[in-house]
């Protein structure tokens, strides 16, 4: 008689448990378009040179003097139309930059369509300056993190899906939160 109660008890706590979780464990934090900056603090960036940066291939452009880093899971197949991330480090004004890097590189162009089971839009990215980068990839993370849909047009106009493999789907999560956790808009 005793066992019995217990389970109960057991079964109505993890229950309980799991609607805290769907209540306030699945929200995502949206990134702060409004002041947008590319600094980032010092413990950011020994955190992301001493434990992340391994993950990703390195590249030095001595001649920007720019650090590319690309990280090593994302999508290599170039049959595969796909969008992969660079965080690119100016060491010299101590910013990071976040650069979208589509293939083909037309892909952008239009912009990428998403779709969440609740809404829809059109991310696009109309300059390819530094800023609209950054708000590009905001906005990619955010519907990547609520496991939208996304689509694009092809060469004649018709909508096609994006499709990423789970995969590449944690690896392109994985770029974006390294790069927001390095110029601290989430933890």
């Amino acid at each position: 008689m005793d066992l019995k109660k217990y389970f109960l008890y057991w079964l109505g706590g993890m229950l309980g448990v799991v609607v805290l979780f769907i209540v306030f464990g699945t929200k995502v934090k949206k990134i702060d378009l409004k002041s947008i900056n590319f600094y980032s603090t010092e413990s950011a960036e020994l955190y992301f040179k001493n434990i992340r940066s391994f993950s990703y291939e390195r590249e030095e452009n001595e001649e920007a003097r720019f650090i590319l880093y690309r990280i090593k899971t994302r999508e290599k197949d170039t049959l595969v139309p796909t969008i992969n991330f660079m965080l690119v480090s100016n060491w010299l004004q101590d910013e990071n930059y976040i650069i979208a890097e589509p293939w083909p590189n037309e892909l952008l162009n239009l912009g990428i369509m998403w779709q969440s089971k609740d809404s829809s839009g059109v991310i696009e990215l109309n300059n390819k300056d530094v800023e609209s980068n950054y708000i590009f990839a905001a906005t990619f993370y955010e519907q990547l993190a609520a496991e939208s849909k996304f689509y694009y047009l092809n060469d004649d106009g018709v909508k096609q899906e994006l499709i990423f493999s789970e995969d590449q789907r944690k690896s392109l999560n994985k770029t974006l939160k390294d790069y927001f956790k390095l110029v601290g808009k989430i933890r």
